[in-house]
């Protein structure tokens, strides 16, 4: 029997078994994949009626194939469909569906997480128990076909809101649902329940949100971090009292430094004054003896006090420019007569680089460099200058030591660490000067290197940055001075430690000072009551009674209306100490004091 209806005429009785425009989708495929002329206008063929009743079959399901194609036979030869035809496929539909639900009910009531879902319509069409139990819906509250507008507004009754805001809220929440956005965010539950909530848009309109319950990850997550905040807390208390630990064995250190350096003081000045009266070459070799055992007990001293400091954080570097021929010049005045004393060669290598650093602590760094050099080197000679290289100034002491084994390198800047191939029986190092280097060298950021050959020699090196533009150097020119230049020079000496005086006062008289002395200001005012006025006043920083020698100095330049140069003498060598004194306009000087440095010092300060 010839076909009444078109192709697309069945395409389009299809398309109502089907969603969107699947069944034309799956007709243009299927001829696509044949190689035939796909045209919608034609009668139906044979081949169409199998393909629709396919279509329709893989879209319901369960179906009585029977009747399906007595009903595409009826619509295609007739225009009509047989009302028990469509009963019968309609009850296939619905078992087919109902099995469907069943199976996705049985699914979703498994998951250990809450699901709801709803329609296009914003209605609820599933869920499972882990939702219900999530929100605490009451017994059949929750229906198919519910809006879940209704669901909102239950839940957000619990939290308080204001009718106004409840339904804010609520619309809110509908709106973002049908935007058809995922999402994924965390509730807390009035309960204290913590619900991540993920949501999902569907294909065909719709939005699948999961629940899941991190109640338990959530607390666990707050107890790391509770432990992590006490952590840290017991670090920082640990870091304070350790703080507090080095700041207190750098008092202490600095306290006994000043008790130890008192009687020192005196020993050195009674006995350099005793060196200067007696003729005896047997007495003047012990007396040397017993310097050099004093001044070794300085140099400990002095050394652990800069290690603690340094490691305090006590020292600041004051960075700034100067030609490094300045320091080159000063270290080579020092170091070429002792050099020269123990039979060695010197030479310095002038430069003329300007560099950038603190002076002052690069100088130590140098110094500790030389004088390793001098007491390890036997024979041969100390070369000492710097080279350019990569924006840096590499300052370099080169020996003809012994040298040191490679893997001693590193041993070799460790606290009391001496080589005993190195130790020469006449003279031993502390082991602490190239440990105060490499400290110095990390306050300011330098680099420190070494090379040796063993039986061949040593070469030190700091590298220090070169200055941004080259500085305006002034040629500096250091009075000429007299041998006996102190002679008749009025002295006032203030000390609580009538030792030191003692031994200042005989010190000073062999040098031809008219000297005068004073334990506190009330002796220095009777020491001026009688008209003698002093060229030079020198005082210990730290006196009687809480008094200091920078107080009773000021004191005695406001009675006297008189600027009289003025040195602070005190074995509290601190930086505070120092710049105290600088402000106030007086001359510094470190105990134990060393007798060739008093009198440079006296002679340039006199000299004005």
């Amino acid at each position: 029997m010839p076909s009444r209806a078109t192709l697309k005429e069945l395409v389009q009785f299809a398309q109502s078994f089907l969603p969107n425009d699947e069944a034309e989708k799956r007709f243009r495929d299927h001829y696509k994949k044949t190689g035939q002329h796909l045209d919608f206008s034609r009668p139906v063929t044979q081949e169409d009626r199998d393909l629709a009743d396919e279509i329709i079959k893989s879209s319901v399901g369960n179906i009585d194939g029977k009747s399906l194609a007595n009903m595409i036979d009826a619509f295609v030869d007739k225009g009509t469909v047989a009302i028990e035809d469509l009963i019968s496929i309609l009850d296939g539909a619905r078992e087919f569906f109902e099995f469907m639900q069943d199976l996705v009910q049985s699914s979703i009531e498994h998951i250990s997480q809450g699901i709801s879902v709803v329609d296009q319509n914003m209605r609820m069409v599933a869920w499972n128990r882990r939702y219900l139990e999530f929100f605490e819906y009451p017994e059949g509250y929750v229906r198919v076909g519910r809006p879940v507008a209704d669901l909102i507004r239950f839940n957000l009754e619990k939290t308080g809101c204001t009718p106004d805001e409840l339904e804010q809220e609520v619309e809110k929440r509908i709106r973002f649902l049908k935007e058809g956005q995922p999402h994924n965010f965390e509730r807390y539950r009035p309960e204290g329940r913590v619900l991540e909530v993920s949501g999902n848009p569907m294909p065909g309109g719709g939005f699948v949100t999961s629940y899941t319950d991190i109640t338990a990850h959530k607390e666990l997550e707050n107890q790391l971090r509770r432990v992590n905040e006490n952590l840290e807390m017991r670090v920082q208390e640990r870091t304070r009292e350790l703080e507090e630990a080095i700041f207190s064995k750098t008092r202490f250190l600095a306290a006994t430094s000043h008790d130890l350096m008192q009687p020192l003081n005196a020993a050195g000045l009674f006995t350099s004054a005793l060196q200067q009266k007696i003729g005896d070459p047997e007495l003047q070799s012990l007396t040397h003896n017993i310097a050099s055992s004093l001044q070794a007990a300085d140099d400990l001293i002095n050394s652990l006090l800069e290690v603690s400091r340094i490691d305090s954080g006590a020292i600041k570097p004051k960075l700034q420019s100067f030609p490094i021929e300045e320091l080159l010049g000063a270290l080579s005045a020092d170091f070429t007569a002792l050099a020269k004393n123990r039979g060695l060669g010197f030479r310095k290598i002038d430069s003329s680089q300007v560099v950038y650093s603190d002076k002052t602590l690069l100088r130590r760094i140098l110094q500790n460099f030389l004088s390793n050099a001098i007491r390890y080197t036997r024979q041969g000679r100390i070369v000492f200058g710097c080279r350019v290289r990569k924006g840096v100034c590499r300052i370099e002491v080169w020996d003809t030591g012994p040298g040191i084994p490679e893997d001693k390198w590193g041993e070799i800047f460790q606290e009391f660490r001496r080589l005993k191939s190195h130790q020469l029986e006449s003279e031993r190092g502390l082991g602490l000067g190239l440990a105060i280097s490499d400290r110095l060298a990390r306050l300011l950021g330098h680099s420190l290197s070494i090379q040796s050959w063993e039986n061949k020699g040593t070469v030190f090196s700091v590298e220090v940055p070169l200055a941004q533009s080259p500085l305006e150097m002034a040629e500096s020119h250091m009075p000429l001075i007299k041998k006996d230049f102190l002679a008749n020079k009025r002295v006032l000496c203030i000390d609580n430690d009538k030792a030191v005086l003692e031994g200042m006062y005989a010190l000073l008289e062999g040098w031809g000072c008219d000297v005068r002395v004073a334990v506190d200001l009330e002796q220095a005012l009777i020491v001026l009551g009688d008209g003698w006025k002093p060229e030079t006043i020198m005082a210990d920083y730290q006196l009687d009674d809480g008094a200091t020698g920078i107080t009773v100095l000021n004191e005695l330049l406001k009675l006297t209306g008189e600027a009289i140069p003025a040195i602070i003498i005190t074995a509290n060598n601190t930086e505070d100490v120092r710049e105290l004194a600088a402000t106030q306009g007086f001359h510094f000087m470190a105990k134990p004091v060393r007798p060739a440095s008093l009198r440079a010092l006296l002679n340039g300060v006199l000299a004005g």
